[in-house]
């Protein structure tokens, strides 16, 4: 087979093609990530690091507390930004890139972008909402009961921490006891009668109907009351105690509309109820 100038010239064209395709080409698409197309099978391959600064941001920054998102948010908030939240489990995200408003009089203009460039704020529960949620309506026998109490002591507002400290102690003295009676009193109170051995005087110890705390619901929020229902079984001389609180659910969503409101305050914008996907 012979080659003439006119077939060279072809295959020097053909060559030329060849080596401008393995060279970094400029994506023509938005988002502008450089690529070349390699050998085997000639796959586009992106190239990451070629560029000074990527080409777009990304990613989801994790926060702890409403001022760290407030703070992050307004930095890099764009005029299409929102912010969303969900209350189980109660978080807070921010959606940098979420899609623009859409342009009617552009054709084909949806307002679509990434949603890609994110902040979180997953609302962490204080210590102590944990602590009383974690016993809510288990049956506890007296000594683990008075040791919840006393761990616990500056939770409780009603009654007053003495009043309570001194039935935590009268609960511990009792754990060698039999448990002969339980008589609700006229102020809603109950009294338990509890004995050493079957010859010994009686001994009481008189619990409140219901006790009040006032906690905290998320980590460095504010404290809110809740009522807390005292119940009791008395079964073959032992005794099993509880409490039972008083719709948390409500008190949960109440410390949460106080972030909820912080963030729009200072943020500038309406929060909207639900999750982008």
């Amino acid at each position: 087979m012979s080659f003439d100038n006119e077939n060279i010239h072809d295959a020097a064209a053909i060559l030329a093609s060849g080596t401008a395709l393995a060279g970094a080409q400029k994506s023509p698409i938005s988002d502008g990530v450089p690529f070349v197309v390699v050998p085997d099978g000639y796959k586009v391959e992106h190239i990451f690091e070629r560029e000074a600064n990527p080409a777009r941001a990304i990613g989801v920054v994790k926060l702890r507390d409403a001022a760290s998102f407030v703070t992050y948010f307004n930095r890099q908030k764009r005029a299409e930004s929102l912010i969303y939240a969900s209350l189980d489990p109660a978080k807070i995200l921010g959606v940098i890139d979420d899609h623009r408003a859409a342009e009617a009089e552009f054709e084909n203009e949806d307002g679509a972008n990434w949603r890609a460039y994110r902040v979180e704020f997953a609302v962490p529960a204080s210590r102590e909402w944990k602590t009383w949620t974690a016993k809510d309506r288990q049956a506890l026998d007296q000594l683990t009961f008075a040791e919840l109490v006393e761990d616990n002591l500056p939770d409780i507002v009603t009654p007053d921490g003495s009043t309570m400290l001194s039935i935590a102690l009268n609960f511990e003295a009792s754990k060698e006891g039999n448990f002969v009676s339980a008589s609700r009193l006229q102020d809603g109170s109950t009294t338990f009668v509890w004995k050493e051995d079957i010859n010994a005087t009686g001994n009481k110890i008189a619990m409140p109907s219901q006790i009040t705390l006032k906690i905290p619901v998320f980590e460095n929020g504010s404290a809110y009351p809740i009522e807390a229902r005292i119940k009791y079984r008395v079964k073959d001389g032992t005794l099993k105690i509880w409490y039972e609180l008083v719709r948390p659910h409500k008190v949960l969503e109440l410390a949460f509309r106080e972030i909820w409101s912080q963030i729009e305050d200072q943020t500038g914008l309406k929060i909207l109820l639900g999750s982008p996907e």
